[in-house]
């Protein structure tokens, strides 16, 4: 195993003044001060999307068994179903925050979906409490809860299925508690439909424009997936996903933008549209961010409601770099993707720059 050393490249940085505005305020217990005080490690935590003999990248149903630690040549992923980020955690939620104070557009819920997004509070806020039981609680007391983040400062009661008890509704109320996107999906006429989202963090997408859609429509921009039966055999998979059993997925694409900016959907383009080619510009290419989206997907227990949750990663190509046969990989990766991909995925105008700088 290689081992890489600690990040150097910092992530966005907000004055406390702006944390606490939208709700961050860490509580300084010693768990907390302990998790806060740990130097984040980018590419320790990152979930590397290729097995290690893997020269050429296809489209694929790649689903495997959750909450499953991995080894990678770097350190370890995997381990809960939500990663919180290490002491990023608070940087990457207040983002999420401002996103969702920014664009009330973020959150779309199609009517018939308010009891999922209760059923799917509810199985989150039990699993961080099991996973993170030193740094969040949720007690239980019938239909009522309490629930209590330590990390951002959060102490919220609610009632179940009381809408009005809980700042925001349950699904943007989980949402800005937890890195991931989240998305619900339900079957209707042997199809299945996109019918409740929080997605602030979408890789030059809308949530907006995507609610209502079934999974053909969602990914027919995607070479290859519809003529390779891809979207077909996954749909599949969901419809029959048992309620036992929880899986995941990985994707990756080059970030839109250089920075460890999250929020990179289409609602927010205007911020981050020009940014790429000015870096590139300005000879910036180490800064460059390999994204990765860990995809989780749930059947949810009260409902049967379908989860396709997506947790986004970001390691510079500077941090891909400390690990040799990382950056081997995924230049010759870059290198070989056909015509079609690589311009679906959105930097073919600069994958020449990007295998160089990897290869040198």
């Amino acid at each position: 195993m290689t081992v890489a050393p600690q990040s150097t490249v910092a992530s966005p940085a907000y004055a406390a003044e702006e944390m606490t505005a939208v709700g961050v305020t860490p509580r300084r217990t010693p768990a907390v001060e302990a998790f806060l005080a740990e130097p984040a490690d980018h590419a320790g935590t990152l979930p590397w999307p290729f097995p290690d003999d893997l020269e050429a990248f296809r489209y694929t149903v790649n689903v495997d068994p959750a909450r499953v630690a991995r080894q990678t040549r770097a350190g370890e992923w995997g381990r809960h179903l939500v990663d919180l980020g290490g002491s990023d955690y608070p940087t990457i939620m207040t983002e999420k925050r401002l996103s969702h104070d920014s664009d009330p557009h973020r959150v779309k819920i199609r009517p018939g979906m308010e009891l999922a997004c209760w059923d799917l509070l509810l199985y989150y806020l039990r699993d961080l409490a099991l996973a993170y039981p030193a740094l969040m609680r949720l007690t239980e007391e019938g239909d009522a809860f309490r629930w209590e983040n330590d990390l951002l400062g959060t102490d919220q009661r609610f009632v179940l299925g009381d809408w009005e008890s809980i700042p925001y509704g349950p699904l943007e109320f989980l949402s800005r508690e937890i890195p991931d996107d989240l998305l619900l999906v339900t079957e209707r006429d042997g199809r299945l439909y996109f019918d409740a989202g929080a997605v602030c963090f979408a890789a030059a997408w809308s949530v907006s424009f995507d609610v209502g859609m079934d999974m053909y429509e969602i990914h027919g921009p995607v070479p290859r997936l519809h003529g390779d039966g891809i979207v077909a055999r996954a749909e599949q998979f969901l419809m029959r996903l048992p309620a036992d059993k929880v899986y995941r997925r990985l994707n990756w694409n080059i970030a839109a933008s250089p920075s460890r900016k999250f929020d990179i959907a289409l609602e927010s383009m205007p911020d981050w549209g020009g940014d790429m080619a000015a870096h590139l510009a300005a000879g910036g290419i180490g800064d460059v961010q390999f994204r990765i989206e860990l995809e989780h997907f749930i059947r949810l227990p009260m409902t049967g409601t379908v989860t396709f949750n997506i947790r986004t990663f970001m390691a510079s190509l500077d941090e891909v770099r400390t690990v040799p046969e990382w950056a081997s990989q995924l230049a010759a990766v870059i290198e070989e993707l056909p015509e079609d991909i690589g311009g679906y995925k959105g930097f073919a105008a600069h994958s020449d720059a990007i295998v160089a700088y990897l290869r040198s």
